[in-house]
């Protein structure tokens, strides 16, 4: 499922094309699904040059799709040989050609023209194994393809393909009790091999997924012995749940300590595949990865002990596995007990700051030095921005207020024109697209400092993303004004994000026909906050109380942080200072919501002693603050033993839960 510098096929079907008409009696060799990469494939690449191959395979496939029918033998021929050229090679960059040009001459319409014929017959009856040798040789090749294509990923879901599969996967002759059977037990596999592979490869086919009731059909897997359909049952639903929904495939610690056990295999191995459970290391990592986008996941990894075998990979000289390893090591780094954890985890931090040193990558470099900053400490952030390199450059007076947009790459298009429409209005804009330069990290902590405002972009991407969340929970400690902009049509923010945007109103920037109108009202909002020569641009940037990690901020008070830089301003209300809340979400809040809000406010310190708490005691204690105020102090020096900075800071929180 990832598109891997070296030679690699971790996910394709990879068997040996069966010989003979009585599939049942010879598909021994390639019921298992994906084999090693030292077995030999059948391939022409030796033995002809990429015009010939690309000639012959133009012709076939063109052959193919002039036909009506594919339940006789005439066509096995044909897809025999395009078969055999998607099989795994040596030459990496070869097969990837190979592919690319399958998939020019029409792969995907090919595969959905079988399936349509095919689909008429009872291809699973004896009678019928003609049929039954087709799907299997074309699902092969879509297996093989859609590992390494975008392009047909994405073909196949504007073709319903995804809808079609996991109604296959739903029927009654695909069933459990039918798995029994070598050709039912090939298909699932395949049909789980391909619906991986565009969940991977197509993060905005999610939806689809949902909307087809993938995670009711594939949660019936789960439950099954070790296998390559169990895994890749769990491996998808990684990308699709919901927050609400991540119990229902982790109630136990069961399947994810299997798939850690996969990895743990894979890595014993030179080459990083697990002959036993035919998966390499990096695409179990891209699952583990997706999988600990949930925050109760992140220290259930760590528990059973991801964190090392992801030190390993980034040691590893495959440039593939060092980015894969980084960006999950940023993720599992956002748990709050994550990052003692990983802190003294053996290793750990030397890996991440060897990397951040002498990484040449810019990716590594920017998720290692992501980690460094979410595990350490204030003061340890401060030197890790100052050994960052030179600070972002600006047209305008760089001490002017800006409105700052946070955004994923996927929604960059979108991006671009609210940021020319906002500049058109007069307001000085930064997005990183324009002002990036020396350290990322540095970059995007001083732009967050220098802002007057920040919109927030949600989608599915931005939630998943860890660079996201730095930008975000950033905002939120320094207690920026955000309003939420809405990038992909139905998303609700939910776990870390919801948190962060609470009830504030947001903007649906996802339905073109709407946009600008949604864009005329975001304007509004924003009002004179980052506007060139504004009273608020004169004032300072970031509201009364603003955490300086820059100029003036290279002394540290006695408890170890970077002091405040407190800053009076009248245009903005000390009131601003923590963000509101309104009750209703607030009284929503799960206990790991409100040690989220703990974290964001500085007081991570006092987190275990509220760990019974959720958003209704919450609420309830800030009534008890109200009506019982002398019992309220009382209750946090004696009963919960907090300093005097502490329950200043905490009841300074809990009265802006409004």
């Amino acid at each position: 499922m990832t598109s891997h510098p070296v030679p690699r096929n971790g996910s394709g079907e990879a068997g040996n094309v069966p010989e003979g008409d009585n599939l049942a009696e010879v598909d021994d060799e390639d019921d298992d699904g994906p084999q090693s990469p030292n077995v030999k494939r059948p391939s022409y690449g030796d033995k002809f040059a990429f015009s010939q191959i690309g000639g012959l395979l133009e012709v076939k496939i063109q052959r193919l799709l002039k036909r009506q029918s594919f339940i006789s033998a005439e066509p096995s021929f044909d897809l025999i040989f395009i078969q055999q050229q998607t099989c795994y090679s040596p030459d990496i960059v070869f097969n990837r050609r190979i592919i690319d040009h399958i998939v020019k001459c029409g792969i995907a319409h090919l595969f959905l023209r079988m399936w349509q014929s095919l689909s008429s017959v009872e291809y699973l009856l004896p009678d019928n194994i003609q049929a039954l040798r087709n799907l299997r040789l074309v699902l092969s090749i879509v297996w093989n393809c859609t590992d390494k294509s975008p392009q047909l990923c994405e073909s196949l879901v504007r073709g319903a393909a995804v809808h079609s599969m996991l109604s296959e996967l739903a029927g009654a002759q695909l069933s459990l009790s039918n798995l029994g059977d070598k050709n039912r037990a090939y298909l699932v596999k395949a049909y789980l091999g391909i619906l991986h592979n565009i969940v991977h490869l197509c993060p905005d086919s999610r939806g689809i997924f949902r909307s087809a009731q993938a995670v009711g059909i594939l949660q019936q897997y789960l439950d099954q012995p070790p296998s390559l359909v169990r895994t890749k049952a769990f491996l998808i639903l990684s990308y699709i749940i919901s927050e609400e929904e991540n119990d229902l495939i982790n109630a136990t610690d069961e399947n994810v300590a299997y798939i850690i056990d996969i990895l743990r295999d894979a890595l014993k191995n030179e080459n990083h595949f697990s002959e036993l459970y035919a998966f390499w290391a990096s695409e179990i990592v891209c699952g583990l990865n997706r999988l600990a986008a949930n925050d109760s996941n992140k220290l259930k990894l760590v528990r059973l002990g991801a964190v090392p075998l992801y030190v390993t990979l980034l040691r590893s000289t495959d440039l593939e596995e060092q980015s894969l390893a980084a960006d999950g090591l940023w993720i599992l780094s956002f748990h709050r007990e994550n990052k003692l954890l990983m802190k003294h985890e053996p290793g750990c931090l030397e890996a991440l700051q060897f990397a951040a040193a002498n990484s040449t990558h810019e990716g590594i470099t920017r998720a290692v030095r992501g980690a460094l900053w979410v595990i350490q400490s204030v003061s340890e952030q401060h030197n890790l921005l100052a050994a960052g390199g030179s600070l972002p450059a600006a047209a305008e007076d760089p001490n002017a207020a800006h409105v700052m947009i946070s955004y994923h790459w996927g929604v960059q298009k979108s991006m671009i024109l609210v940021k020319q429409r906002l500049r058109a209005e007069g307001y000085k804009v930064w997005m990183d697209i324009d002002n990036m330069s020396g350290s990322t990290l540095e970059a995007m902590a001083l732009a967050i400092e220098r802002a007057a405002v920040v919109l927030v972009c949600m989608s599915q991407g931005y939630k998943s993303s860890p660079g996201c969340r730095t930008e975000a929970e950033y905002t939120y400690r320094l207690r920026k004004d955000v309003i939420p902009l809405v990038l992909q049509r139905g998303f609700a923010p939910d776990g870390w994000l919801g948190v962060i945007v609470g009830s504030k109103l947001n903007f649906d920037l996802s339905v073109p026909d709407t946009f600008d109108q949604e864009l005329d009202r975001l304007v509004a909002e924003i009002g004179p906050r980052g506007k060139l020569g504004s009273m608020r641009d004169e004032a300072v940037v970031g509201g009364p109380l603003q955490f300086s990690l820059h100029q003036g901020a290279s002394s540290t008070s006695e408890g170890g942080c970077v002091p405040l830089t407190v800053v009076a301003s009248p245009s903005i209300s000390m009131h601003g200072y923590y963000p509101t809340r309104q009750l209703s979400s607030v009284a929503a809040w799960s206990n790991e919501e409100v040690q989220q809000w703990l974290e964001l406010a500085h007081l991570s310190a006092i987190g275990d002693r509220f760990s019974d708490f959720d958003g209704r005691l919450l609420l309830h204690y800030k009534r008890m603050m109200q009506s019982s105020p002398q019992f309220f102090y009382v209750s946090l020096e004696n009963l919960l033993h907090l300093k005097l900075v502490e329950i200043l800071r905490f009841s300074r929180a809990l009265e802006e839960l409004e």
